[in-house]
């Protein structure tokens, strides 16, 4: 008999509260955790300091070049079996990854592979296309939202190499790269629950979810 596994899906902007609320939340429903940027940031990494087309470097996850690693609420993503998890965080990622992640190519073959993902756990998955084009029937679709002000405040503190200034304007640039995108832009489901995490805590906002997830089970 075939599984039915369940599934939440987390939307919203850079900077949101989406990675950090999603791995709490994996954590007490005992679900595995996706977080989707890493597998854009992962070939725009790759693509970069190798010197390889994005588009070929997205279609490693098929042929398990590159293999993304669900254990409990943590992703680790390796590159011909090397762990590169921590090099996808810079300021040189964090620039590129937008435009890689805007070519259709690259978009096609990553939502294929985070689809297959779905298919073999109950999971929580975030990202910017999860309920619009990844996770269109997901048990339960939550949009966090945050003003710039303080979503420059986490990631320049995140990053601790780059002022809030500077950071509002990365994340202006990038909102709009994200949002205008032809390719599975970012834009909220029509059946998704808007969550603004300004002044909520991680378990303020994780708590609000998995109450709102028990009744759509």
């Amino acid at each position: 008999m075939k599984r039915f596994y369940k599934s939440l899906a987390i939307d919203g902007p850079a900077a949101s509260g989406k990675s950090v609320v999603g791995r709490e939340i994996a954590d007490k429903l005992s679900y595995v955790f996706l977080d989707t940027g890493l597998m854009y940031r992962a070939v725009t990494y790759i693509s970069i300091n190798n010197k390889i087309n994005p588009i070929n470097v997205s279609g490693f996850f098929k042929r398990n070049i590159i293999s993304i690693k669900l254990q409990n609420s943590k992703n680790i993503i390796q590159y011909e079996k090397k762990d590169i998890t921590s090099f996808l965080f810079s300021n040189e990622i964090d620039s590129n990854v937008s435009n890689i992640s805007n070519i259709k190519e690259v978009r096609e073959n990553l939502v294929k592979e985070q689809k297959e993902i779905s298919k073999t756990n109950n999971i929580v998955m975030v990202g910017r296309d999860i309920g619009t084009k990844v996770l269109p029937n997901s048990n339960l679709k939550i949009y966090l939202d945050a003003s710039l002000e303080i979503r420059a405040l986490r990631r320049s503190k995140e990053l601790d190499e780059i002022s809030t200034n500077t950071m509002e304007r990365k994340l202006k640039d990038r909102d709009a790269i994200d949002k205008n995108r032809k390719n599975s832009p970012l834009k909220l489901a029509e059946d998704a629950i808007i969550i603004n995490t300004d002044t909520l805590t991680i378990n303020q906002v994780a708590s609000k979810i998995i109450k709102l997830f028990r009744q759509y089970e």
